[in-house]
């Protein structure tokens, strides 16, 4: 049932008035002060203070944005980063909101988009609420000195872990749903971490505000500052503070010395530069948002269609050239030499590429993958291929001597679809046959939040919701044992062509020393053990033959 024009414009209404009474406060700052002060303070503005600004609120933004994807992780929800990205932004409209509680909006629009229901997002949100209120409680704590602010700071504070410990010992794993991963010690704990470190970064702002006007504000005023303010904010009610952050904020740098015209001034670019960016991102971002008309999907298959087109060009060429002389390099090296190898599969096999280039060695290999995007490349390389998932291969059993598969295992929804290639990998392999596996190796801490969160931002071709798969949980696949891991590359995929080079020999000394293991790929050769008789007797009625 469509709202009447009554409904509308009672929320019109109410959403008009605390904006225009930000206004209206503005305006009283802006007469107080004095128009000819202002402006002459506003006339000082140094472009390069300005840049400051708006770098400190897109990294402010940005750390914000890491944090809520990696709590999504924890509670289990595992969607595209670059669309999560685009959901967070449009989130920022809530800032406009009273307590900036139409930030829930992102769960709404995750359900929109993905069907997650809000059981699994909502408690997300709240828990990234309540850190940013303890965060800033804390800074107050550390950067003032006035004990009626130390008193109302430690209240609130234990007030906020109250509440935050009842809520988790009330809603438990079952009220709780996914996001109880969330509330761990160590997730939580990264996330406090990153909390401390982008409210950090936003409590800088008045401290660039102040010096694009050529004025200066000590870094722990400027925290206080900013924290005070916020929280004050949060509690008028007031859509994005309009009028409490900024006066509050005035108050603060006025008792810390600043005249009341370039207090003012101060205020206006930082909230501008701050509050201001934020909405107008918001507003488009939702825009876009709303104008989907379709949910998405995260389907590897469906993913890889989209972009097959550029595919190739989402590699750095001379890294790739190297990643595939050192891959293939290996494989033959697992192999042995082509006339005794057998018959291969290249399962995942993309453009066909590391297919082609062991035909031109004279090793016999197919190829299959399911997306039809790519294999039309294959098929134009003169590479047999056929278009087929890996938890459903269209061979007969025990048709290969050696499978292989590049970078392909992280892109299956897991563990339990990695654990269905698994088994038809060894359903098509025959006895003693070889099963080499090329992963990203998600030891390296720095390796796996570059690969996580970074390079799905940068490149196509992951979205951030992959399934990396430790050499260490290869020891308890079913039906194979691991003959061998070989870690290798530490170069990433940015390195100019000009330091190429240089960072090879860095890398070969890396990769000989007691941290290979850190590497960012490894290559695990397993091989298949033969079924018992009882196992394979069991395992018959679900024999199934192209």
């Amino acid at each position: 049932m469509a709202p009447s024009s009554t409904s509308i414009a009672t929320r019109a209404l109410g959403l008009g008035l605390p904006l225009l009474l930000g206004v209206v406060v503005a305006a009283g700052w802006i007469a107080v002060s004095g128009i000819e002060a202002l402006s002459a303070d506003l006339a000082r503005i140094r472009p390069l203070g300005v840049a400051v600004v708006l770098s400190l609120t897109a990294i402010w933004l940005f750390l914000r944005f890491l944090r809520w994807q990696y709590l999504l992780r924890r509670a289990g929800v595992r969607i595209p980063i670059r669309a999560s990205g685009s959901i967070y932004l449009a989130g920022l409209v809530g800032t406009a909101t009273p307590a900036y509680l139409g930030e829930v909006v992102r769960p709404v629009l995750i359900r929109r988009r993905f069907s997650v229901p809000l059981r699994r997002t909502v408690p997300v949100w709240i828990v990234e609420r309540a850190m940013d209120v303890g965060i800033l409680l804390v800074v107050l704590l550390l950067t003032t000195t006035d004990p009626r602010v130390h008193l109302i700071s430690g209240v609130g504070l234990a007030v906020a872990l109250v509440a935050l410990a009842g809520g988790v010992l009330w809603g438990g794993k079952r009220r709780w749903a996914g996001a109880w991963g969330v509330v761990k010690p160590g997730p939580l704990g990264v996330a406090l971490g990153a909390s401390a470190a982008l409210w950090l970064v936003a409590g800088a702002l008045p401290a660039a505000a102040a010096m694009t006007l050529g004025a200066s504000l000590p870094p722990t005023s400027s925290e206080a500052v900013f924290a005070g303010a916020t929280l004050g904010g949060a509690l008028s009610l007031m859509p994005a503070g309009m009028g409490s952050v900024g006066s509050l904020a005035i108050l603060s740098l006025q008792e810390r010395g600043f005249e009341l015209h370039l207090a003012v001034a101060v205020v206006s670019v930082m909230r501008v530069g701050s509050a201001g960016v934020a909405l107008a991102v918001g507003v488009a971002a939702l825009v876009r948002e709303l104008a989907r008309s379709q949910p998405d999907t995260t389907d590897a298959a469906a993913h890889f269609d989209d972009i097959a087109a550029d595919y190739h060009g989402e590699w750095t060429e001379h890294v790739w050239r190297h990643l595939m002389g050192r891959k293939m390099g290996m494989l033959y090296e697992a192999l042995g030499s082509a006339d005794s190898a057998g018959r291969g599969l290249d399962l995942g096999c993309g453009l066909g590429r590391q297919a082609r280039h062991a035909r031109n060695r004279g090793y016999g290999v197919v190829g299959v993958d399911p997306s039809f995007g790519l294999l039309r490349g294959a098929r134009g390389a003169d590479v047999p291929v056929g278009a087929a998932r890996g938890e459903a291969l269209p061979f007969p059993d025990e048709s290969f001597d050696w499978v292989y598969t590049v970078g392909v295992l992280h892109h299956v929804p897991g563990p339990g679809g990695q654990e269905a290639v698994m088994r038809e990998v060894r359903r098509v392999l025959r006895p003693g046959g070889a099963f080499l596996i090329h992963e990203t190796n998600p030891r390296n801490p720095l390796f796996r939040f570059y690969m996580g969160y970074v390079f799905p931002l940068l490149k196509e071709i992951d979205e951030g919701i992959e399934q990396w798969i430790p050499p260490a949980r290869l020891e308890e696949l079913e039906g194979f044992e691991v003959a061998r891991v070989r870690y290798f590359t530490f170069i990433p995929d940015f390195v100019p062509a000009i330091l190429l080079g240089p960072a090879l020999t860095i890398q070969r000394w890396l990769e000989s020393s007691p941290v290979r293991s850190w590497s960012v790929h490894y290559l695990a050769e397993l091989r298949r053990v033969p079924d018992s008789p009882t196992s394979a007797s069991e395992a018959r009625p679900h024999v199934r033959t192209a």
